[in-house]
């Protein structure tokens, strides 16, 4: 019954029991990096018509491939944006393939508007997505170097704010060894349709 006045092993198991301990323990902090890890590339929607946005420091004179990814109603869209930053402007080639038009997918948003976020979590509205059966390829430039991206279903085309009915952000590079600074922004949303 007593279990503990049981042990009779040498020092030698003893050791094998503290590490035991220790491997269980560095088992338990690595699931919990894991964890840390998993949730702190993940941005997206947040309670309360807020949404969670990665805006990247773009180094001058590159061209950076970004992977679009799309909201909770449109996850198979899929869209890339090709970002060249210049001293005061950034040219942006933006391609997205898959995304339906507003109407189809619930929502009251006539059509859709591309904002650009800055570090000040400013609102652009970078104008319409010329969608043509369900693809869209274009052109356009920013006035700064730092931002996110975000796609948005707007009755209005000369919205101020981005409403809540969110297709597409703007992800992270594709390309994997690149190092830029990341800024989470906690942007906020006008209610859909409003």
């Amino acid at each position: 019954m007593d279990r503990f006045r049981m042990n009779t092993g040498s020092a030698t198991d003893t050791n094998m029991g503290n590490s035991g301990r220790i491997g269980w323990r560095m088992s338990y902090a690595l699931l919990c990096f894991l964890f840390l890890l998993a949730g702190a590339s993940l941005a997206g929607q947040l309670p309360g018509n807020r949404w969670e946005l990665l805006a990247i420091v773009y180094p001058p004179d590159r061209e950076i491939l970004i992977e679009m990814g799309g909201g909770e109603k449109t996850l198979t869209v899929k869209g890339f944006c090709k970002v060249r930053a210049k001293k005061d402007a950034t040219s942006l080639e933006i391609e997205v393939k898959g995304l339906a038009a507003p109407g189809e997918i619930g929502w009251s948003g006539k059509q859709y508007v591309l904002w650009a976020f800055d570090r000040d979590k400013r609102a652009v509205n970078l104008g319409l997505v010329p969608l043509n059966s369900k693809s869209a390829k274009w052109s356009l430039s920013v006035p700064f170097r730092a931002f996110g991206l975000l796609v948005t279903a707007e009755q209005d085309p000369k919205a101020t704010t981005p409403s809540t009915a969110v297709a597409m952000e703007g992800l992270l590079p594709t390309n994997p060894d690149l190092v830029v600074p990341i800024y989470r922004l906690e942007i906020g949303l006008a209610p859909a349709g409003s």
